[in-house]
């Protein structure tokens, strides 16, 4: 029998002790599934090496039992095979196990093929919860989309438990914080269900508020927000009364986005509906604190409002599940300042705001041109005309809604008009004005109060016919019986009627000034203007027109 070289011996024996894998690293290995094969193997050809060195008498048949048959068992019994294919086992779980600190391109990859990464894993509930860990992982490194590859599939295969339901609302939570609101409103809604299975109505319902905040401060304008707002207000209303404080904090939202508008009636009735739904001695939830005394501030009970807001303001966070609400109640805290004359300090509340919002709310969302909107005319009562334009300018950059763009286009053209600059006021208030022709045509008073405006406008461009058509509208238009509007017919009624006088149209000049003369009781100077004004036109007038029409003798 020939010699069998050392070095060939060496070549066949098992490697029985691998180098461990670096811990920083995740490396799948399927092969270790069938380690215990080769080990085998390797062993039994050892031994059958053995025993043709120790007896070629023993025949070749002896040999081969002893190194194939006995040999194996023997190194079965000997735990051999099972301790290796426990070390190899171990190290792929504690790879798992550290997948937090492994290298972002190894998360990736693993993400991107998760049959391949974790093939291996034969037990499913321990292949779910490797699954799991991993997109923990991806989401708390900021890589939302390749997280969301790993959620998606594991979405359908995992027991409804309330364990996933809490990892549900965990993931949704960081997606949205990553500005991933399509995939988390899809693990908040996943969560919401889960909680309901499992018999947790109070969890339930904090992944339906998370749900609804992500929604809040979601890119949508105006339109486009209570369409979707209405959508989530139905379908709470469907899970009965549990969603009631819920539905009232959305209502109050909704309530904010149509006095945005300017649509007033349905946002009173909404404001209305919210206090139907919260009881504020038994809801503690700071939340719904900051709608009930949104709703309580906007139906006149600044005092009852006041408490529930600091309430809100102060114990509210800036995480995305809360920022809607606090910033809710920081402007409506800002508004009843601004009601006491505390301009100043409202104006400090209005940029603590913006502060909060920032990369908190979507730069498209309708709260960014109702923010401005709001602090620009705040700036405008404090005569700082030049503040409130640069904030009304930053509504109508933040909007292409013509129902939010009203008012700062308003609000920009008075600035103009006050800084001297009527060139650039009269093309905002124009369109001002036509906007509010098409979409809010009852609003009597704001269409009369920008006819007037213009009306000055030409006036100051010596375009009588114009002025007069507009200070005309305005006084068809401004009829409510309010000590502001009344005003303003005044000045408009004034207008035309000079306006009339310098077109030469002289009987219908001394009739708007016969018009004027009771209208002016407490303003003796404006009423004698007025009679020197029909003293002035009577000689142009025919002798049919008699000198007492009005009751009153000019002469």
């Amino acid at each position: 029998m020939p010699d069998i070289e050392e070095s060939e011996m060496e070549e066949e024996k098992p490697n029985l002790s691998p180098e461990p894998d670096d811990a920083q690293e995740l490396e799948f290995r399927p092969w270790v599934l069938w380690s215990g094969v080769g080990l085998a193997a390797a062993v039994s050809l050892g031994l059958l090496v053995y025993t043709y060195t120790g007896s070629f008498q023993r025949g070749y048949q002896q040999g081969y039992e002893e190194g194939s048959v006995q040999g194996f068992n023997s190194a079965i019994e000997s735990n051999l095979v099972k301790e290796q294919l426990n070390a190899a086992a171990e190290q792929n779980v504690l790879g798992v196990m550290r997948l937090h600190s492994t290298s972002d391109a190894t998360l990736r990859q693993a993400a991107a093929d998760t049959d391949k990464a974790f093939g291996w894993i034969r037990n499913t509930e321990v292949r779910l919860e490797s699954e799991w860990q991993l997109a923990d992982a991806l989401l708390q490194r900021n890589l939302g989309n390749d997280a969301l590859k790993v959620l998606d599939s594991l979405a359908g295969r995992v027991p409804h438990h309330a364990e996933w339901a809490y990892r549900f609302l965990r993931s949704a939570d960081l997606l949205t914080a990553q500005k991933k609101q399509s995939g988390a409103a899809k693990y908040y809604s996943l969560a919401a269900g889960f909680f309901a299975e499992n018999t947790m109505p109070e969890m339930r319902l904090l992944a339906l508020g998370h749900m609804v905040a992500l929604e809040l401060g979601a890119s949508l304008q105006s339109a486009d927000a209570l369409a979707v707002w209405k959508s989530r207000l139905a379908e709470l209303e469907s899970m009965g009364d549990e969603t009631k404080p819920l539905r009232s904090l959305l209502q109050v939202h909704m309530a904010e986005q149509y006095r945005c508008t300017e649509n007033r009636a349905e946002a009173e009735k909404l404001y209305r509906a919210a206090l139907e739904g919260i009881d504020p001695a038994k809801e503690t939830r700071p939340e719904y604190a900051a709608a009930y005394g949104s709703a309580l501030l906007e139906l006149g009970d600044a005092a009852a409002a006041e408490p529930l807001l600091r309430q809100a303001a102060e114990n509210l966070s800036n995480q995305p599940v809360h920022v809607a609400a606090r910033l809710l109640a920081m402007r409506q805290l800002a508004a009843m300042e601004q009601n006491r004359g505390q301009k100043a300090l409202a104006l400090g509340l209005l940029q603590r705001v913006q502060g909060v919002a920032e990369g908190r709310v979507q730069p498209e969302n309708s709260f960014w041109p109702c923010l401005f909107d709001q602090r620009g005319w705040l700036q405008y009562l404090t005569l700082n005309y030049q503040a409130a334009l640069q904030d009304f300018q930053a509504a109508l950059s933040n909007t292409q809604d013509p129902l939010l763009m009203v008012q700062p286009l308003e609000g920009a053209g008075r600035c103009h008009l006050e800084l001297a600059r009527p060139e650039q006021a009269f093309p905002l208030l124009q369109k001002c004005l036509e906007l509010r022709q098409t979409h809010m045509p009852s609003d009597k008073s704001a269409i009369g109060r920008l006819n007037l405006l213009l009306g000055q406008i030409y006036d100051q461009q010596d375009k009588g016919s114009e002025a007069e058509a507009a200070y005309g509208a305005a006084v068809e238009n401004l009829t409510a019986d309010t000590p502001d509007e009344q005003d303003n017919r005044r000045l408009a009624m004034l207008g035309r009627a000079y306006a009339l006088g310098e077109l030469r149209r002289w009987q219908e000049a001394y009739s708007a000034w016969e018009q004027l003369i009771p209208l002016l009781d407490e303003h003796p100077d404006r009423r004698e203007e007025a009679r020197n004004q029909m003293r002035r036109i009577k000689p142009y007038l025919s002798a049919e027109t008699p000198d007492d029409a009005s009751g009153e003798n000019p002469q």
